[in-house]
């Protein structure tokens, strides 16, 4: 066991040695561990879930037009957290990972996260954006989007919530079974 140990830390000190500007004391390992559908974890997410939901709920309620095509008024959303901790830990990972797309660095798409938090989900959209954005320039902006545009006027969708890590945007939308 400790020869193991010292081949696995051996390395992870040099290379950390090599490139710190500060002294060494310990250097420990993290722990790997994948959230399961029924877990529990504490979140910021530091917006204002009121205001999004009546911005975006103006717009399905009244309909509006995707570039050049007119969407009629669609079924309001409601919020809803098992959404928000699959947004939230989006968000977290593109901000943590320094890249921006809807395919997680596993591989998974937004159905496998929504899932992973416990959703059913029978339909599902995800908007996406980066940036020093209040809640009103983030929606102006999807709606000002065709394809953006489009998720959030999905007749199908029922639910949604959306996250904020570090300048980087989440917005999940769905319909459970």
């Amino acid at each position: 066991m400790k020869s193991l140990y010292l081949k696995i830390i051996t390395p992870v000190l040099l290379i950390t040695a090599g490139c710190s500007k500060e002294p060494l004391t310990a250097i420990i390992p993290p722990i790997k561990s994948a959230v399961v559908q029924d877990s529990v974890f504490a979140f910021n997410n530091p917006l204002d879930r009121t205001l999004l939901l009546e911005l975006i709920n103006e717009y399905r309620s009244k309909g509006c037009n995707c570039s050049n095509v007119y969407m009629a008024p669609v079924p309001i959303v409601a919020w809803n957290e098992k959404l928000e901790k699959a947004a939230w830990l989006h968000s977290k990972e593109m901000s943590d990972s320094a890249y921006f797309s809807h395919t997680g660095k596993n591989g998974s798409n937004p159905g496998n996260r929504i899932s992973k938090m416990g959703y059913k989900w029978k339909t599902y959209e995800e908007n996406i954006a980066l940036g020093v954005l209040t809640e009103k320039t983030l929606i102006k902006g999807l709606m000002n989007s065709p394809v953006h545009c489009k998720a959030m006027m999905n007749p199908n969708v029922r639910e949604t919530a959306v996250a904020l890590y570090n300048n980087f945007w989440t917005q999940e939308l769905a319909v459970s079974y």
